[in-house]
């Protein structure tokens, strides 16, 4: 009896009946709210205003850190530079940045790896004041994306007058001041 319970013992761990469970999955939206939280965290501590999320900034800055796991570099793996991502998601600005990591498993630990490296920590106390942060596992590696903007503010900090109207009304004063320099 004793030989037929370990031999059935042996089958079922070998079909895997009683395999260990996988690793839990990370909460890659509970990460990505966190490193922003740490972001304005340091922030503070430099005396800057925070950063604020924004859906369609953080659906780009998911697009690169799903890309960054095909191809580990600031260009996509269609070779364009990272930054046209952001006209995929209707995003616009003055000023733009980008940090990406891969292999840390927490947000802390991808911080500290941003903060102790003076670019990507120059982006994190940039002059921005929106970011969106990816987060992508795959094959138990995860992989960080911030996309740092300005929006439109002109140096006077506010957006030119024409930048507020409406979309069409924007597209016909380029056509004029286009026509218009065109004529001279």
């Amino acid at each position: 009896m004793k030989r037929i319970l370990s031999l059935l013992a042996i089958i079922a761990l070998l079909s895997g009946t009683f395999a260990l469970p996988a690793a839990a999955a990370p909460d890659t939206t509970g990460y990505a709210a966190e490193v922003l939280r740490l972001v304005n965290a340091e922030r503070k501590k430099a005396g800057l205003a925070e950063l604020r999320g924004m859906a369609p900034l953080s659906s780009a800055a998911q697009k690169r850190a799903e890309e960054i796991a095909v191809t580990f570099d600031h260009k996509r793996p269609n070779g364009s530079g990272c930054f046209t991502v952001l006209g995929e998601y209707g995003v616009s600005s003055q000023a733009r940045g980008e940090n990406i990591a891969a292999g840390q498993t927490t947000p802390a630990q991808v911080m500290s790896g941003w903060m102790n490296s003076p670019g990507h920590r120059a982006n994190i106390l940039g002059d921005y004041d929106r970011l969106g942060v990816g987060v992508h596992v795959k094959n138990n590696t995860v992989y960080w994306s911030q996309m740092f903007i300005r929006e439109g503010a002109g140096p006077s900090g506010s957006a030119p007058k024409w930048k507020t109207w409406p979309a069409w009304a924007q597209w016909l004063m380029r056509i004029f001041a286009f026509g218009w320099l065109w004529m001279r």
